[in-house]
């Protein structure tokens, strides 16, 4: 499939049974859609993805019959429901398929969990490039400060589910799934998917988990799930010039461009 074509049906390996059509709103980059794909994808749901540009303006433009979006991500269900921004996308689906976590707490925290990625996207991009672009200083700055803490609260917030002796002292976790919540998976462990798959696989940050066990844990074990590595297969082909972007634009190049004067100066 041409990723600039437009359109794409992703048939998925089970199918949820009376389920109404289901269409996600989205450019052609990994970005903020993987928060929803990863849900409908472990759901086992069919999906139509939209995003071609004239399409997606003129689904933005049709406010009458639907609650009015600004932008994509933009998830429609059926002929009666459509909603935009990704964390409200992400928490209809999830309640849809049943991946919220137990518990009005957990429920709680679950979602400020998704707002710190989103968060953490804007940091990442600058608020999509809106302002600024990065350069080596910059991201050097930002990368040991601001983004090192972001991880290290997201390896706090994994242990805090995990409380055994292997999870919490630096021994092995391999054994133990891992999740940010009870003992299956949920939207919250799909969004902090999201958001280490651009750092480590996009970027190459991988050294932003050597001092986090458990987060690296979690990250290869729902690097191997079925749901994940189907729509993986589409994304990053084995060859790396096919990839979908990730971010894309001049804000992603900024990023990459950093990177590699920060890694050549070593």
């Amino acid at each position: 499939w041409d990723i600039f074509s437009g359109h794409v049906h992703y048939e998925p390996t089970t199918m949820a049974s009376g389920q109404k059509d289901i269409t996600v709103y989205y450019w052609p980059i990994r970005f903020r859609g993987n928060f929803l794909k990863y849900i409908l994808e472990e759901a086992g749901a069919e999906y139509t993805v939209v995003s071609d540009r004239s399409a997606i303006q003129e689904a933005l433009g049709e406010q009458k019959a639907f609650y009015p979006s600004f932008a994509v991500p933009m998830v429609r269900i059926g002929t009666s429901f459509r909603c935009s921004q990704m964390p409200a996308c992400v928490l209809h689906l999830a309640k849809m398929f049943g991946m919220v976590p137990e518990g009005d707490e957990n429920q709680s925290l679950a979602l400020m969990l998704l707002l710190n990625c989103n968060d953490m996207l804007d940091n990442i991009t600058m608020s999509g490039g809106f302002y600024k672009m990065w350069t080596a200083d910059t991201w050097k700055e930002f990368e040991g400060k601001r983004l090192s803490r972001w991880i290290e609260i997201l390896n706090t917030s994994l242990l805090r589910n995990h409380s055994s002796p292997n999870a919490t002292s630096g021994g092995s976790t391999e054994k133990k799934e891992m999740f940010f919540f009870g003992d299956k998976v949920s939207y919250a462990d799909f969004a902090v998917l999201a958001i280490l798959e651009g750092l480590i696989d996009e970027f190459g940050l991988s050294n932003l988990l050597q001092k986090h066990a458990a987060l690296s844990t979690f990250y290869k074990q729902m690097s191997s799930r079925e749901s994940v590595r189907k729509i993986w297969a589409l994304q990053k082909p084995s060859n790396r010039s096919k990839w979908w972007p990730y971010a894309g634009g001049q804000i992603q190049a900024s990023i990459e461009k950093s990177i590699a004067q920060l890694r050549a100066a070593e």
